[in-house]
């Protein structure tokens, strides 16, 4: 039954509230750790005498899979982009000037806080 469920949700056209980035990586983790889940409880019924008293542990896996896929997705839509550095570029009027001349030219990466994130080295010809 979970499978069914699982697959419909995958396989179905998503709607617009559906294809936004964010509610698209929460839904996906979401499913993988219920599939997941799913595969681990059904491969632990490998080490019982009696796999078909102990069925249980298949939906116990699903469900440990499914909050693990809601952490995991709320940690990915939430904590992962404000990980990534941010970048002030410069003005493409300056970086032109600069350019212009012949020969090696070292220009500064600055960073919103205002402090040296980096250096770009180009050569002109």
């Amino acid at each position: 039954m979970v499978v069914v469920a699982v697959t419909a949700l995958v396989l179905t056209p998503q709607s617009s509230w559906a294809r936004s980035s964010s509610t698209h990586e929460f839904l996906m983790s979401c499913t993988y750790g219920v599939l997941a889940g799913s595969m681990v409880g059904a491969a632990s019924l490998a080490f019982t005498d009696r796999p078909g008293d102990h069925l249980q542990r298949v939906a116990r896996g699903a469900s440990i899979g499914l909050y693990t896929g809601i952490l995991l997705g709320l940690y990915v839509i939430y904590l992962v982009p404000d990980q990534q550095p941010r970048r002030q570029f410069m003005d493409e009027d300056f970086m032109m000037g600069q350019l212009a001349k012949k020969g090696p030219t070292l220009l500064p990466i600055i960073d919103f806080e205002q402090s040296l994130a980096g250096a770009s080295l180009s050569w002109s010809f």
